[in-house]
């Protein structure tokens, strides 16, 4: 079967369209797409709801995306809130504000400034998060794992940042695993760094453990 012909789509203005297989898609304004969306661009200003899943080699927002099934994407990049309800995949994401989604969250990389909610697994070769607010997933997994307060001020009217600059977790593992302003009952590591307003239950490690004076560790044992 031949490949479908992909086409380019522009939408300004509040606009609505039932979904499709397209190449660039640009949009303006709100938009409403009632079903799957399959692209190779999508590059979005102001607010984008999908009632269905979204496939995307480049992923690039300025305002709110809300899609309803899950997101597939290569390069996801921008400012604003993302919010998917079925999990989320992607190559790159670096973004500033606001991620949301109901499943597991999986990366190449994942650099965030900002604040997020993974109700599963966020795991990545390489996670750097500067936290504006409250921060929570699961558990938390990947090479390198980097959570720090972020030093900048908040973005007004950007981020949803009601509460406490902390990051929660069941569990966080990694190879070089650097934190700060977390609260998780394990964090395991072979190089491991449990920095200011910290809590932790338990922490395992290899063969670095670095713990700041202020953080709380109930129990540390090295494996």
């Amino acid at each position: 079967m031949a490949e479908q012909v992909r086409k380019d789509i522009r939408m300004v203005g509040e606009v609505s369209s039932a979904g499709g297989y397209y190449r660039h898609v640009r949009l303006t304004g709100e938009a409403t797409f009632s079903g799957d969306v399959d692209c190779v661009k999508l590059t979005q200003v102001g607010e984008l709801e999908i009632g269905g899943g979204l496939k995307a080699g480049e992923l690039k927002i300025t305002g709110e995306c809300d899609v309803r099934g899950r997101i597939d994407a290569g390069a996801v990049s921008g400012r604003g809130n993302l919010t998917t309800k079925a999990g989320m995949r992607a190559d790159r994401l670096k973004f500033t504000g606001n991620v949301e989604t109901a499943g597991d969250c999986e990366a190449g990389a994942f650099t965030l400034e900002g604040v997020f909610a993974v109700s599963g697994l966020l795991s990545a070769d390489s996670i750097d998060i500067r936290m504006f607010g409250p921060c929570s997933a699961r558990e938390i997994g990947g090479s390198k794992v980097i959570a720090r307060k972020s030093r900048t001020k908040k973005l007004l009217g950007l981020i949803k940042a009601d509460g406490n600059c902390i990051l929660n977790a069941e569990q966080i593992e990694g190879d070089y695993v650097e934190l700060e302003h977390t609260e998780a009952a394990v964090v395991s590591g072979n190089r491991v760094e449990i920095g200011q307003g910290c809590r932790i239950g338990r922490v395992e490690y290899r063969s670095e453990l670095d713990i700041h004076k202020s953080a709380i560790v109930n129990e540390v044992v090295q494996r």
